[in-house]
């Protein structure tokens, strides 16, 4: 086989699945097609340029009134859209990214031994549980503001984590908020909910995943900025 009829059996899967995507039976053009799917789906807009390109190049290739192709893609251009079919065909997961198993607290442990865990695995933030329901986030920024409310000398071998529960991170928390999201959800739309919140002058903390993507339900993986490098190198 060609490399002009292979990269054009390619395009042809990827027009069927951007079709899918659009849920539409009306014809639409190669970039309309992007477009509109782009909206809803953040993995095809990671790749949206790239897509447009490669459908519109396409009708460069097939001679319009033979429908035969007049040209051959170089090697490294088949080789991408093969990669982007297989992200779009197998979106990498958030799952394939985070940490687990996940390292949670309960409000009746002792802030010593939790900030010791946190120390010996550098972790940043740790899920805090009261009689099993999920209430909050402790994080470094838990026990700095929680430290500088205090006055003279601090025994840590008896404070419990619920005494700092009015510094426990909330999900609306400014400066160091967490998001819940399904095991469905891919890594794209991982970044996003970071950039997002950046251009919001947010900052999340972390994101964690629970089989539907509520607090109600077990962590199975936890996602902070500094996993954010593994999305770039799926991409390339």
């Amino acid at each position: 086989m060609s490399q002009a009829q292979t990269f054009l059996n390619l395009i042809n899967q990827l027009e069927q699945l951007l079709k899918t995507y659009n849920n539409s039976t009306k014809h639409l053009g190669a970039r309309r097609l992007v477009e509109n799917a782009s909206q809803d789906h953040e993995l095809i807009n990671h790749y949206k340029l790239d897509l447009i390109e490669y459908l519109e190049l396409r009708n460069a290739i097939v001679h319009k009134t033979t429908g035969k192709a007049i040209a051959e893609p170089h090697q490294e251009v088949i080789d991408h859209l093969q990669h982007i079919l297989n992200q779009l065909q197998h979106p990498p997961r958030a799952l394939d990214i985070a940490a687990s198993p996940v390292y949670t607290c309960s409000t009746k442990d002792l802030l010593l031994d939790v900030i010791t865990v946190m120390s010996d695995n550098s972790y940043t933030v740790v899920p805090i549980y009261h009689d099993q329901r999920f209430v909050g986030v402790f994080s470094d920024q838990t026990l700095t503001q929680w430290l500088a409310q205090q006055q003279g000398r601090v025994d840590l071998d008896t404070i419990l984590i619920s005494q700092l529960q009015d510094h426990f991170s909330r999900e609306d928390d400014q400066f160091n908020s967490y998001h819940f999201i399904d095991d469905q959800t891919d890594v794209f739309a991982v970044r996003k909910a970071f950039v997002s919140f950046t251009e919001e002058k947010k900052r999340l903390g972390a994101i964690f995943i629970t089989k539907h993507g509520q607090p109600d339900e077990d962590i199975s993986g936890i996602i902070t900025a500094w996993d954010l490098p593994k999305i770039s190198s799926m991409s390339l």
